[in-house]
Order: structure tokens, then C-alpha cells, then sequence
């Protein structure tokens, strides 16, 4: 299958998972329908019933206050991605379709573009595969796990740590009512989770793909401008063999100024999702840390592991992105560069300057998106949290 298919076939999977939420990422105008309401009512719902609620049980007990809290990550993480494809969704659609489009143009330029280009797919296609799969599993287990409690023991516990006013959980009808509203909030949230971070990511993978193109390029002069060199030895005085070597370099400045380019409206698009991502994943693994220290809660853990598998995979593709960028580097550095002319050398010298100023990936302009900031934010979570089991002893 070509690769122009098989990324259209991605990007569409994605926009159906969308589609389910009521937003059409490649409608030429977001429109409103009944579904967008559902999915604007998860956030509004859990602000008003979960955030009040916490606020009355911190007055109770701290302790209490934390649990009923362990969720508010999500709540942020959710808004932000709900704000952001409203107010983006133009540039996210264009985004996606140029991405369709260069896949459309570079498969019929040989086999090794076809070849870097599955691999970009084959690479979006495992990372869906494990998000999927933490998800489905994380989200099955919250949703089942007051059932199944329910018919073991009698014990009632609800998906989300709060209570709707006016209904009793020792109430049947109560009880049912809850479950329902939570379970709406859950798939609803969770689906929205699902299709943001495959947005995000596909966005982010591709710049793996443009840099393996890019290294394709320079790949070609360089062996043009060895060919060159070589073949300087082998002609008679006076003569030798310039196959192209203008052509190639303009094509491969032409490709890294595009490459720049597409890191830079990337950073500009997703930059809010994915700090809200990271770091409201960094929030959730901290309350539901605190929680689990003073004593074993279920769904406390399930929705740690859940932070902790997406922060995980966020900054685990950050740092495949930071290596990205240093092979690029080293690949321009390598260039015969002493072969090009002196017109020539003056452009690339302009283009290996522009590589070493990277559009690296970062969260509120700060935090570099790498396994080295998942490493801080898992040493501050832990100060944070031994600090307050001290406080309370």
C-alpha cells in the first residue's frame, strides 16, 4: 500500500474518533452539533460537581480533599484540548492536509522516500497501538471496578471521586443516576484523551519522517560532491564531472527551510496541549501519589498509571525528536562542503548555521518536552510528596 494512503487512512481514523466528539478536524468550518454539547458538558460537568465537591471534602480532611481531587489533571488537560481544537481548527486541518499532501508528492520520488515514509507510519501506528491499549484497559478497569465491588460485597464506590447533590449513593436510583453521569464524563473524557494525543502525536512523529527526508537529501549531495571530487582525478586538466550538485543543494535548502518551518507552526499549534498534557499528567501522578502513601486506593492507582503511561509517552517521543534534530546537524556537518563552489558555499553556510537553532519542543516556553524534564518532574513529585507525609506525621 502506498504511503499516501496508508497516512490518509491514519489521519482519517483520527478525525472518526473526532467526529464521535462532535469536532470534524478536516470540515472546511467546525460546526456545532449536538455531540460537540456532550463533550463541552464532560469538562463543565466535573467542574461543577467535582471541584465543589473537593472544596467540601478538603474542609473535612485534607486527606479526603486530595482524593476527590486526584482527577482535576484530567479536568485541565481536557479543557485545554477542547479550547485548543476550537480555536485551531483551521490550522490543525491545513496541518493534517499538508502532511497528506507530502506524502502524495515524495512517494513518487523513489524508493527510499517510500521507504522513510512507512516508516513514519509504521512508527505513528505502534505509538497508536500503546496508547490504545493503556487507555481501553485503564478506562474498562475504572468503569467496571464499582460493579464489581457492588456485587462482591455491597461496597459503593463511584468512577469519579464525587457526589451530585440531592442524590444519595445509598440509594438504588441515586446510585445508578451517579454511575451514569460519571461513565458519561469517563468515555467521554477518554475518547477526547484518546483522539488529542493521536493529533498531537501524529503532529510530532512527522517531524521524525521530515528529518529522515532531510537526511535523504543531503545524502545525495554528498554523494554528488564525492562524485565530484573524484572524478576531478580521473578527467583530464582542465575538466570534471558536476552532476547536478546546484539542483541538489537548492532542493535540500529549499526541504530544511520547510522542515523549520513545519517545527515552527507545530510549536505554535500544539505548544498548549502539550504542556496541559504534560504537565497536568505531572498533577494527577502527584495527587494520586499523596493519596496511595497514606493507604491503598483503587482508583487513585488506576488513574496514576494512566498519567504516568501518557506523560511517559509524550516525553518519550520528545526525546526521539531532540535526536532527530542532532542527527540533522551532524548529517549538514558531514557534507563535503569543500567541493561547492564559493556561491554555494555561502548558502549553506546560511543553512547549517540555521540547524543549530533547533525549534526544539517545549511546554510554557521553559520546559523542554524529553525524558530528561519527565526525570525532574518525577524527582520534584516525589520531594512534593514526601514533604507532605512529613507535614502530616
Amino acid at each position: 500500500m502506498r504511503p499516501s494512503v496508508r497516512i490518509h487512512e491514519l489521519v482519517a481514523n483520527i478525525n472518526y474518533c473526532a467526529k464521535l466528539l462532535g469536532l470534524d478536524l478536516l470540515a472546511p468550518k467546525l460546526k456545532i452539533v449536538f455531540r460537540t454539547w456532550i463533550t463541552m458538558f464532560a469538562p463543565v460537568s466535573y467542574l461543577i460537581f467535582g471541584v465543589s465537591w473537593a472544596f467540601r471534602q478538603i474542609q473535612h480532611h485534607w486527606m479526603d480533599g486530595l482524593k476527590a481531587s486526584i482527577m482535576l489533571g484530567g479536568l485541565i488537560n481536557g479543557t485545554t484540548e477542547l479550547i485548543s481544537v476550537l480555536q485551531n481548527h483551521s490550522a490543525m486541518k491545513n496541518m493534517l492536509n499538508y502532511t497528506i499532501g507530502i506524502f502524495a508528492e515524495y512517494e513518487t520520488r523513489g524508493a527510499d522516500y517510500c521507504v522513510a515514509l512507512n516508516f513514519g507510519v509504521d512508527r505513528m501506528l505502534k505509538i497508536r497501538r500503546i496508547i490504545r491499549i493503556g487507555y481501553a484497559v485503564s478506562f474498562f478497569v475504572m468503569l467496571a471496578v464499582p460493579w464489581a465491588l457492588l456485587f462482591y460485597d455491597g461496597t459503593r464506590v463511584t468512577v469519579m471521586q464525587y457526589e451530585i447533590p440531592g442524590l444519595s449513593l445509598e440509594n438504588n436510583v441515586g446510585y445508578t443516576v451517579t454511575y451514569l453521569q460519571h461513565m458519561i464524563v469517563a468515555v467521554v473524557g477518554g475518547l477526547g484523551f484518546y483522539t488529542g494525543d493521536l493529533l498531537v502525536l501524529l503532529a510530532l512523529v512527522q517531524i521524525l519522517t521530515f528529518a529522515h527526508i532531510l537526511q535523504l537529501k543531503a545524502n545525495a549531495l554528498n554523494d554528488a560532491l564525492n562524485y565530484k571530487e573524484q572524478s576531478r582525478y580521473e578527467a583530464q586538466v582542465g575538466g570534471y564531472a558536476d552532476i547536478g550538485t546546484q539542483s541538489l543543494l537548492l532542493d535540500l535548502i529549499k526541504w530544511h527551510q520547510l522542515f523549520t518551518d513545519y517545527c515552527r507552526d507545530i510549536e505554535n499549534i500544539y505548544h498548549n496541549m502539550i504542556a496541559a498534557q504534560v504537565l497536568s499528567s505531572a498533577i494527577s501522578i502527584l495527587l494520586c501519589f499523596c493519596v496511595n502513601l497514606n493507604g491503598f486506593h483503587l482508583i487513585s492507582t488506576i488513574y496514576l498509571f494512566i498519567s504516568a503511561y501518557s506523560m511517559l509517552v509524550y516525553c518519550i517521543v520528545g526525546s526521539q525528536i531532540e535526536y532527530a534534530y542532532d542527527q540533522v546537524y551532524d548529517r549538514l556537518s558531514s557534507i563535503s562542503w569543500q567541493e561547492l563552489r564559493p556561491d554555494q558555499r555561502k548558502l549553506f553556510g546560511l543553512m547549517l548555521k540555521e540547524a543549530q537553532r533547533t525549534q526544539t519542543m517545549t511546554m510554557i516556553g521553559i520546559l523542554p518536552l524529553s525524558m530528561r524534564t519527565a526525570l525532574q518532574i518525577t524527582k520534584l513529585i516525589y520531594s512534593i510528596s514526601m514533604m507532605m507525609m512529613r507535614n502530616r506525621n
